[in-house]
């Protein structure tokens, strides 16, 4: 993490993101306009995504906050359903 950072937004990202919300000016993802709006990294900054523009977008907080940190529009991890999986192959003992 940066320094500029710890201490809170530099003026750099609080620019570009309120160039992202001029351009975008709704949630990219629902169309909603209105509520707590996101800057979303496409291509997340863990996966070497950066604070270009054209790698950011406005998103609503729920949508964002159910996007996590997925690539583009990967789909997320499905629910496990506990005591329907059978396994097919025999457990091995290491005794």
């Amino acid at each position: 993490m940066s320094r500029a950072w710890k201490g809170g937004s530099t003026s750099r990202w609080r620019k570009i993101r309120e160039a992202v919300l001029k351009r975008d000016g709704c949630c990219q993802m629902c169309g909603q306009s209105e509520g707590q709006m996101h800057i979303d990294h496409v291509i997340p900054k863990r996966l070497g995504g950066g604070d270009e523009i054209w790698n950011l977008r406005q998103l609503c907080q729920k949508c964002n906050l159910s996007k996590g940190g997925r690539f583009f529009e990967a789909d997320g991890t499905p629910p496990t359903l506990h005591g329907l999986f059978v396994p097919q192959n025999e457990s091995i003992s290491h005794d």
